[in-house]
């Protein structure tokens, strides 16, 4: 049967022949670009399995190939970008065509083609006419000087139809091999640039990626900016700097777009004093003009910057307007994707400028360790299964009611995917029912259609919604959802559109995106007393009073005298903030006194919330944020972190049956500082899917995070959560497998810990296990001595003095075994200190008797007896109970805690790095009916065990030869055989469920996912 690359090698070979038989004619001047592209180029890729015409793939926002029509001649966009679904947003190589008469493979047609990939962070693009095609490697900054030397591989016509040089083509670049991850293995073989030239620049910047370089030169720009404002106006303050250079740059910046996207007929930036006037000047008049023609926050005449006779130092900026103006500059605003410049600000934006024009990181980014962009594949994530699952089948008039937010919006990453997520779920809709869409609301194209920017303008206003702290964050989240919103438009449909609506092109977004503190509510002003610089920095917030379109408004009697009874389902048009119902007064008629007031049930509020809060510990907090938040989120205590108070906010906000999405560390599900977190989420909420990420998300920080998903409804007996493992790929995940855990089952465990490796198998041996008796509830456990016990009451030293202990630390202790080297500890007892209140070190009880020392690591879960008196460090201790002779022999409790049974238990149970005293306490020993002559003896054989495992031990530690270490070695293996084997038979394990927990027998994770997230 003949494969894929035969029947497109037949295909290719015909169009070769075509070529050849007409070639003067197709070399001659005649033959257009565009008809290269039909006639030739379009049938190569689709030979090469690309949904050219769009035959299957009929929503244009939705579709694997998009071509550039404008045949102007001006670096717009390439000619093609080729996708794979589900990302429409990150092309995986782009195609600019030429036709075939003329220069071929100049450094202009070079430059031009490189720019577009290096710009879309495709690793490699192709510059082809069809009588030539040349592989050109764009992983680097393009230099105009340097072009010629980027080239991976050139191909002639005559070479299609050759088998062997075809074949390099078809498993590089078809549909078949790029969804193989064809393209990013071939570019981790490339070698680095050769040339001198390139070298030198690469050794500056030319190994970053567009988002990073461009931020280095804003960077520079915002100094420069700084600095010349300041000069200028030495009165200005940080404040008025840090927003004063923000708007500058955000105009030059959108200008600058609207140049390279062509919607705009002019460049203005390079004329900007081109005529011998001022430069600033120039700036400020075009800006005037812009904004009565688009609008926007960012041209929005500003008090100071817009201010007759405001000055600025005339030669820098007159040198960053022409840097951004050059047209070798490496960057093309047409083709780099709308969240990549997201990312770019996301960054720029934890940085201010000081009184003296110095630009610094914000103090709360410094202690953070910097600011970390959310990936785009986890924004598309959580995207998807909360605002595309609520309007998924629903119509156009439908979704126009709904409300999706993110309260800690930063640049707007979040809000530019839910509103490209509506505008995909709208055009899907029209384009599979012709004729149900308004006048207005589409435009017909090529490829299908296409909603007009008069519904995309009524998408942003109607549906998105975002809060953040950071003034300059708001304004840059408008910035980018004005620019996602002209992506697609031209010079000559902005015209039309002013030409018929009569409207600016860009909607005010100053009702939609505000500024202010989403948890901390105006009530704290009545607490106490605040500056006006403390006031200003909280920036506190209602809800109500800055949505009131979606929250409730202050209702009064007189208001309702006319409203028929109240009934328990009547609802009202707004929401408290702190909970599900509203108190009203209502009366029948005015001459009636009031009844007393009835709950009415309220349903408003956002139908879902998306993002990534951010993660403050409790410690970073000032005191009156801390007990603000103590006081209004019982999420929130004492060694939790911040974004429990904006997950528990958030589900406030929803409407019922709202869907929530957060990524954050996931550390709340595990930690016993987020016990309260995990009750509050299952009492209140279904949790659909919990993703885990066991790799590093954010670059340069090193935090373990998860993805959630929940809705706003209680979970029935019968609810399952979906548990989705993933691995990471080149600028991705890959899903492994998914399978389903019982939600009330998590409130049945210990602390309510989200025990994620619950599955048809491990739950039964879990089970009997849990049979037992609990260690806490037969032995003491408690601390040894910690890192930050009082250094004054706590010398350790080598050698021994008379009041001196022996000290054993964490990593004296392993399995079975102690090894001292010869460190002491001087110990002053509490009750020896003068006048001190401490709990720690605490009573030298602990460590003077018979007792259990278990390590404090999870890795390596383990523990030694030890019948002397050592004291000991970052090690966990087992006593028995103050006046209470136990049953349970200590070395019958090393024996269990040392079994691979009891180690099943607590690697499938918790994921802490350290042993918490409260896990410990709540694993199961075997229960052991003493009276039962039987089960005494069990017992008793396993104490004698591990009395021949510690001898044993001993042994091996000071054998000499290796003879004596390998029968040793060989003895210590069999009593392991020998304990396990008879701590299975204690907790009445089968010999099935024994291969489960000795690795024998796979656990299901049910099947295998189709998609990645990249």
């Amino acid at each position: 049967m003949p494969t894929a690359f035969d029947k497109a090698i037949r295909q290719v070979r015909d169009l070769v022949a075509v070529f050849r038989a007409n070639e003067t004619f197709y070399l001659s001047p005649q033959f257009s670009e565009a008809q290269t592209r039909k006639d030739f180029l379009d049938k190569l890729f689709i030979a090469l399995g690309w949904d050219v015409n769009h035959d299957t793939q009929k929503n244009p926002y939705e579709q694997e190939v998009k071509i550039e029509k404008n045949e102007s001649g001006s670096p717009g966009r390439a000619d093609y970008a080729f996708y794979l679904s589900p990302n429409f947003h990150a092309a995986r190589f782009l195609v600019e065509a030429k036709k075939p008469h003329g220069e071929f493979g100049s450094a202009e047609n070079y430059f031009q083609t490189l720019r577009y990939g290096w710009n879309s962070k495709t690793p490699l693009v192709i510059l082809t006419n069809f009588d030539e095609l040349h592989i050109l490697d764009s992983r680097y900054k393009p230099h105009i000087g340097d072009t010629l030397s980027r080239v991976v591989k050139k191909f002639g016509c005559a070479d299609y139809a050759d088998p062997e040089k075809f074949a390099e083509i078809y498993w590089l670049f078809s549909r078949e091999a790029v969804a193989s991850n064809s393209l990013a293995k071939r570019a981790e073989e490339l070698p680095k640039p050769k040339s001198e030239t390139f070298r030198r620049e690469l050794f500056k910047v030319g190994t970053q990626s567009p988002d990073e370089a461009f931020l280095i030169e804003l960077d520079g720009y915002r100094e420069m900016l700084a600095k010349a404002l300041k000069s200028k106006n030495p009165n200005l303050n940080s404040a008025q700097l840090t927003e004063l250079t923000q708007r500058v740059i955000d105009r030059l910046v959108f200008i600058r777009f609207l140049e390279d996207k062509q919607i705009e007929p002019t460049r203005h930036l390079e004329r900007f004093g081109a005529d011998g006037g001022s430069a600033w000047e120039d700036f400020l008049r075009v800006s005037g003009n812009l904004d009565r023609i688009y609008n926007g926050a960012v041209l929005t005449r500003h008090p100071m910057l817009d201010a007759p006779g405001f000055q600025i130092d005339e030669r820098p900026f007159r040198i960053i307007c022409e840097e951004l103006a050059d047209p070798t500059s490496p960057y093309n605003f047409a083709t780099i994707p709308i969240h990549i410049l997201g990312s770019i600000y996301e960054r720029f934006l934890g940085k201010i400028i000081t009184d003296g024009a110095r630009v610094v990181e914000k103090p709360e980014v410094r202690k953070a360790g910097g600011v970390y962009y959310t990936p785009e594949y986890i924004v598309r994530y959580i995207v998807a299964n909360t605002v595309g699952k609520a309007i998924e089948g629903k119509a156009p008039a439908e979704i126009a009611g709904m409300r999706f937010a993110d309260i800690a919006c930063g640049s707007g990453s979040f809000l530019l995917e839910v509103f490209d997520c509506l505008v995909r779920g709208h055009a899907k809709f029209y384009n599979e029912n012709q004729g149900k869409a308004k006048k207005g609301d589409c435009v017909q194209r090529d490829d299908g259609l296409h909603l007009s920017l008069k519904k995309k303008q009524e998408i942003l206003r109607n549906n998105i919604y975002g809060v953040d702290i950071d003034r300059q964050a708001v304004e840059v989240a408008q910035l980018s959802l004005y620019l996602k919103l002209l992506e697609e438009e031209t010079i000559g449909s902005a015209a039309a559109f002013q030409k018929e609506f009569h409207f600016t092109l860009l909607p005010p977004l100053n009702e939609n995106i505000v500024c202010g503190n989403s948890l901390i509510g105006t009530d704290i002003l009545e607490t106490g007393k605040f500056t006006p610089e403390e006031e200003r920095k909280l920036n506190p917030m209602d809800f109500e009073q800055r949505f009131p379109q979606i929250f409730r408004r202050k209702i009064t009697c007189d208001e309702l005298h006319d409203a028929p009874a109240p009934t328990s389902d009547y609802t009202l048009p707004g929401v408290p903030l702190h909970g599900a119902y509203a108190k009203v007064t209502y009366k029948k008629k005015k001459s009636e006194k009031a009844v007393a007031p009835p709950e009415i049930e309220y349903e408003g509020g956002f139908d879902a919330i998306v993002g990534n809060p951010p993660y403050v510990r409790p410690h970073k907090l000032g005191r009156k944020e801390k007990q603000y938040f103590w006081k209004h989120y019982k999420t929130f205590t004492h060694k939790s972190d911040l974004y429990c108070c904006f997950i528990e906010n958030a589900t406030r906000l929803l409407k019922r049956g709202g869907l929530f999405s957060y990524i954050v560390s996931h550390g709340w599900l595990r930690l016993n500082s987020f016990q309260e977190l995990r009750r509050f989420v299952l009492k209140r909420h279904r949790i659909l899917e919990l993703v885990e990420f066991p790799f590093n998300v954010f670059a340069g920080a090193q935090v373990a995070t998860g993805v959630f998903v929940f809705e706003k409804s209680e979970a029935n007996e019968t609810h399952r959560i979906q548990i989705t493992r993933t691995t990471p790929i080149q600028n991705g995940a890959l899903f492994l497998g998914v399978r389903q855990i019982p939600q009330k089952a998590l409130e049945a465990t210990f602390q309510n810990v989200f025990d994620l490796s619950i599955s048809p198998e491990t739950e039964p041996i879990k089970d009997k296990m849990r049979n037992g008796v609990l260690i806490g509830d037969n032995f003491e456990i408690c601390f040894g001595l910690k890192t930050g016990d009082d250094e004054k009451f706590l010398h350790y030293k080598k050698g021994a003095h008379k009041e001196d202990k022996p000290l054993l630390r964490g990593a004296n202790v392993q399995r079975y075994e102690r090894h001292f080297d010869g460190e002491y500890v001087w110990y002053v007892p509490k009750r020896m200190r003068a006048n001190r209140q401490t709990a720690r070190p605490g009573e030298p009880r602990r460590f003077e008797q018979p007792k259990i020392l278990v390590k404090d690591t999870s890795s390596d879960f383990a523990c030694a007896y030890d019948p002397d008196s050592f004291y000991v460090k970052d090690v966990l201790i087992v006593i028995p109970k103050a006046g209470v002779v136990p049953n349970y022999d200590l070395r019958f409790l090393a024996g269990v805690i040392n079994s691979k049974a009891l180690y099943f238990y607590y690697r499938t149970t918790f994921k802490t790095i350290h042993v918490q005293n409260e896990e410990l306490a709540s694993l199961p020993l075997p229960k052991i009916e003493f009276s039962n002559k039987a089960d005494k003896a069990r017992h008793d054989k396993l104490v004698s065990l591990v009395e021949r495992m510690l001898e044993t031990r001993q042994q091996l530690s000071a054998a000499l030869t290796d003879g004596d270490r390998d029968f040793y070695t060989n003895k210590c293996d069999t009593l392991d055989r020998q304990i396990d084997a008879l701590v299975y038979e204690l907790y009445g394990l089968s010999s099935e469920e024994v291969k489960i927990v000795e690795g024998e027998k796979e656990i299901s994770v049910g099947q295998p996912l189709s998609h990645r997230l990249e």
